[in-house]
């Protein structure tokens, strides 16, 4: 059988009331010559029935069984058995749109680009969303490229977080889901996921190795990956120890941008990521404690192990805070200040 064109990964656990559209979304494709690689982490559900059914249908899709041990490790088993030119990953519980696989295969094939990074579509949008709104999320105006030094460099700071002119916390997003990689640039340098159980966005962190290896990346216009609101994922479910797991991942970041780049150059890209942390950290605190009647004086607890956090202090110390979008300023003006009450009325009032 000859090499397809590109393997696409997914990692699957307990999703059984979204599997099939994903896989569906996968078989239809416009670009045919595909491999689909559904890794079971040890489901408990249907899941697994699902893929099995799946590839008994469909000869070009290959089902992995394995112990559970997370998405990034999920990947990871994907990767150790891929054969495409290219690499796509798509979590198990979204789906993409057909033209998604030959529109970036075309692009890294036209450009001779080891990495297309594409935009995303919110389906109900994000953690304070209501049920059918849908967002589209462009990173790009053109195709534009990245094939100097400095501009990958910009790229890896980019994924992370933002300068204070960009509109969002991330400029060009940290997710793998939406880009296309190639194969032999991953084996080659030996690239893996770390685990989502030891830090936030292992994404990011395979992004940031992946882009130190590579001569060009291109990103497009358009985005094709249907990101879908799942209160069960790891991305949107509370976890009490998220601060601690956001903690080492910025440690990781740090470690590796000290290989190549100045902290003058990356500490402001790290204190907008930081900020929006924090944002996001006390919003689901709130939230959590709003579902589930917790007391305010242990909501206020929670909130102040944030806000006092050396990190948290000194990111919002160097940042300019006063060039954020109106709500996001207002929001780390709290933070910075411990205005607990003013952070749960935010919160409260925007997810109504």
């Amino acid at each position: 059988m000859s090499q397809p064109k590109v393997s696409i990964i997914v990692p699957v656990y307990n999703v059984e009331k979204y599997l099939e559209k994903c896989i569906n979304s996968l078989r239809k494709q416009s670009l045919t010559d595909i491999e689909i690689i559904l890794v079971d982490d040890s489901s408990k559900d249907s899941s697994l029935e699902i893929c099995q059914k799946a590839a008994a249908e469909d000869t070009r899709i290959k089902v992995i069984h394995k112990v559970n041990e997370g998405a990034g490790k999920a990947r990871n088993a994907g990767l150790e058995i891929a054969t495409g030119e290219y690499i796509g990953f798509i979590d198990s519980d979204d789906f993409v749109e057909a033209n998604m696989y030959e529109t970036l295969c075309s692009k890294a094939d036209k450009y001779g680009s080891d990495l297309i990074l594409s935009g995303i579509l919110f389906v109900d949008g994000n953690m304070f969303s209501e049920t059918g709104e849908r967002e589209s999320k462009i990173y790009f105006d053109t195709d534009t490229h990245f094939e100097t030094e400095d501009s990958l460099k910009e790229l890896k700071m980019g994924i992370v977080g933002a300068r204070p002119e960009d509109l969002d916390d991330s400029k060009y997003g940290m997710g793998v889901v939406k880009n296309l990689f190639k194969n032999e640039v991953i084996k080659k340098n030996n690239i893996e996921f770390q685990s989502e159980r030891n830090m936030i966005s292992e994404d990011a962190l395979f992004m940031i190795d992946y882009i130190s290896c590579i001569k060009k990346a291109t990103g497009v216009p358009e985005a094709f990956y249907n990101y879908q609101r799942n209160g069960n994922s790891i991305s949107k479910s509370y976890k009490s120890d998220r601060l601690e797991k956001s903690l080492v991942f910025v440690k990781e970041v740090e470690k590796r941008y000290q290989k190549d780049i100045e902290p003058d150059t990356y500490n402001i890209y790290i204190y907008r990521f930081w900020q929006a942390m924090c944002r996001v950290l006390c919003s689901q605190e709130i939230m959590y404690a709003t579902d589930n009647k917790v007391k305010f004086a242990l909501l206020k607890k929670r909130l102040k192990m944030i806000c006092t956090q050396s990190m948290t202090i000194k990111a919002l110390k160097e940042y300019p805070i006063k060039t954020l979008p109106v709500k996001q300023r207002v929001f780390a003006y709290a933070i910075k200040y411990k205005m607990y009450f003013l952070m749960k009325l935010l919160v409260n009032l925007r997810s109504r």
